[in-house]
């Protein structure tokens, strides 16, 4: 069974591969064509989506670089080291591009890491290195860009907001890949801005995909005050909400829709918008 670990944190290349021979009989057969990479300033730059055949000798750290480039759009990135050499318990640690640690996973003998890191445009560094220190072998690195986001991105700020102003709209789906709310502003936001007719009031419903996701919405003015204080629903809960013009005239209203993950990280939703007379 493969053991994954997940770490979901926003933090807001080109290099040739070289591909690796046999040994002669008096080289080191864990001295790979990766060194010298035994600290971030020696770091081998990875190029996504390309494995890497890697070697470990006894007291041996292996540093990577790499960039990952979104547009500014929340992403995943997952970090596979697989088919270890059996008595290896690795260590990989990840570090921003600073050299700031934020991550730490270590693995059994063995066993193959699945690391997913939730992250905007930027470059990082990991270090893999044997737990103990004390046993040598082989792995295999892959950092792959999952492309995970929904096709409505970027939609996480005002300016980029999905504009709504046709009802009813049809259901629109949508991800949030990190937890957005009051509490979490660098969250993975999706918004809507909704043109709303006098005499009407536009209703919307907001319906989670997971049963263990808390969906949360805010109402904005045309200003960007707050209409509506943020509202959260309990787990798996379906939110209903409208917003109304009455008899002052048209406007132009912002929702904000963010959530908070369960354990299954499932952020997938839909949102529906229907306009309908002021009673």
């Amino acid at each position: 069974m493969r053991r994954i670990r997940n770490i979901f944190w926003i933090i807001l290349a080109i290099p040739f591969l070289i591909n690796l021979s046999g040994c002669k009989k008096d080289e080191d057969p864990f001295k790979d064509g990766l060194e010298p990479n035994n600290n971030r300033n020696e770091a081998f730059e990875l190029t996504l989506g390309e494995q890497v055949d890697a070697s470990i000798a006894k007291g041996d750290h292996d540093w990577y670089s790499f960039s990952i480039e979104t547009n500014g759009i929340i992403d995943k990135a997952l970090i596979e080291i697989i088919n270890l050499t059996e008595e290896m318990e690795l260590t990989a640690v990840l570090y921003d591009s600073q050299g700031n640690q934020f991550g730490s996973f270590t693995g059994n003998a063995g066993i193959n890491m699945n690391i997913s890191l939730s992250t905007r445009s930027s470059s990082y560094y990991i270090e893999i290195y044997d737990k103990n220190s004390e046993q040598e072998g082989k792995y295999e690195l892959t950092i792959t860009l999952l492309q995970a986001n929904d096709s409505n991105e970027p939609d996480d700020t005002f300016e980029d907001a999905h504009i709504v102003d046709s009802y009813p709209s049809g259901v629109i789906t949508g991800t949030i890949l990190v937890n957005a709310s009051d509490d979490n502003q660098y969250g993975d936001f999706e918004f809507f801005v909704l043109s709303v007719d006098v005499d009407k009031k536009v209703d919307f419903t907001l319906t989670p995909d997971a049963d263990d996701i808390k969906m949360n919405y805010k109402i904005f003015k045309e200003d960007r005050s707050v209409v509506v204080e943020e509202t959260e629903g309990t787990a798996g809960q379906i939110l209903q909400a409208s917003v109304g013009s009455g008899s002052g005239g048209s406007m132009t209203r912002y929702l904000r829709v963010g959530a908070t993950l369960g354990d299954t990280g499932n952020g997938n939703y839909t949102i529906s918008f229907t306009q309908t007379d002021v009673k």
